[in-house]
């Protein structure tokens, strides 16, 4: 029986689950208020504050050994679907030269630190948000000064394209999937015979909780310049979608407006609906051959109204099935033990340039 352990370290809190083989034993979030972290320059200075307070925690659960440890990958870069191994290169990597700054990338030196002290120091990232296996068609933009590039919820939604494929009974490189992960950020993604073809981010269509989505240039260049860069950024991605027209994430805070006759709230919930239809239409076309399934999974998932809209919207493409909420702590969990039960093979990066 192998005894793996989950990190997932977000913006306010840490997520840690224990799994013995696929079984889950026990997960707990660790919580710290925006006060804890705001004397921290840098994501990496919260490394022993965190460390601590997850070896506490195992400690508490009497966890003495453990096969391994698998952290949330980061911001990597691009990189290809899977396990990777967690060496010092990488640990460099990201914390001097990540894509973005982001607590995800304590994910790894929190893992390998956590393996060295209950395992034998294996530790694994699994699924960045930067894996990328886009078809390079999909890449080209309509200016050739930039180009697409794939960061989207990978780790939820390829773990949702294998629950669903073991829902319809059939290996996952045997089917054609669009999966919508619907949160506070959206994305969605393109399964092609178990490879991740296209990706639609949270800044290309579909809008969020509080995220904008995609928005239409001749309009935005006009408020840039009114508001400046800086300021449209921080409301493009945390002052969008639902919150700037209710001051609420909660899709549950919308729906009751709208059951008690609101009609500006039936609207921009249909219109939430009809850009997740869309994203789940446009990622079909990307895909050479009929799709098996559509999935939504993410918090707004947990809708029956708002799945009910985007199954008779896209019933035409697939039939939809849903997974609501997230199961990242599952997929790192599982993906570690596919690893040391020989069953995937982990890919090792080593940044010789950065040296």
């Amino acid at each position: 029986m192998k005894t793996v352990v989950a990190i997932n370290p977000g913006a306010t809190s840490t997520k840690v689950a224990v799994y013995q083989d696929e079984n889950l034993l026990w997960k707990e979030e660790l919580i710290y208020e925006s006060s804890d972290l705001e004397k921290y320059d840098k994501i990496f200075d919260q490394f022993e504050l965190r460390l601590k307070d997850i070896e506490k925690l195992l400690d508490e659960h009497n966890i003495t050994h453990i096969d391994t440890a698998v952290g949330r990958g980061g911001l990597i870069g691009p990189v290809q679907p899977g396990a990777i191994l967690v060496n010092e290169p990488l640990i460099n990597h990201l914390e001097f030269h990540p894509m973005l700054e982001h607590a995800s990338n304590l994910g790894a030196k929190l893992a390998k630190a956590v393996s060295e002290k209950y395992g034998d120091g294996r530790a694994y990232v699994y699924d960045p948000v930067t894996v990328d296996s886009m078809k390079p068609v999909s890449r080209l933009t309509g200016l050739k000064q930039i180009s697409r590039i794939s960061i989207a919820h990978h780790l939820n939604m390829r773990a949702v394209a294998r629950k669903a494929s073991e829902d319809l009974g059939k290996d996952y490189k045997d089917l054609n999937i669009v999966v919508a992960h619907i949160g506070g950020g959206a994305s969605a993604s393109a399964h092609e015979h178990g490879e991740v073809i296209d990706i639609v981010s949270d800044d290309e269509m579909m809008f969020g909780a509080n995220r904008s989505g995609g928005l239409p240039i001749k309009m935005i260049v006009p408020y840039i310049k009114e508001i400046g860069i800086d300021e449209f950024y921080k409301i493009a991605r945390h002052k969008a979608g639902l919150v700037s027209y209710f001051g609420t994430t909660d899709l549950r805070v919308v729906q009751q407006k709208i059951e008690a006759g609101d009609e500006e709230a039936a609207l921009v919930f249909d219109a939430l609906c009809l850009g997740i239809s869309k994203t789940i239409a446009a990622l079909s076309v990307s895909i050479n051959g009929p799709i098996d399934v559509i999935c939504l999974t993410g918090g707004m998932a947990r809708s029956e109204k708002l799945v009910e809209n985007v199954a008779k919207r896209t019933g035409f493409i697939a039939p939809l099935r849903t997974y609501p909420g997230e199961f990242e702590l599952e997929a790192l969990a599982l993906g570690g033990l596919r690893v040391i039960n020989g069953e995937e093979t982990a890919q090792i990066l080593t940044y010789e340039d950065e040296n």
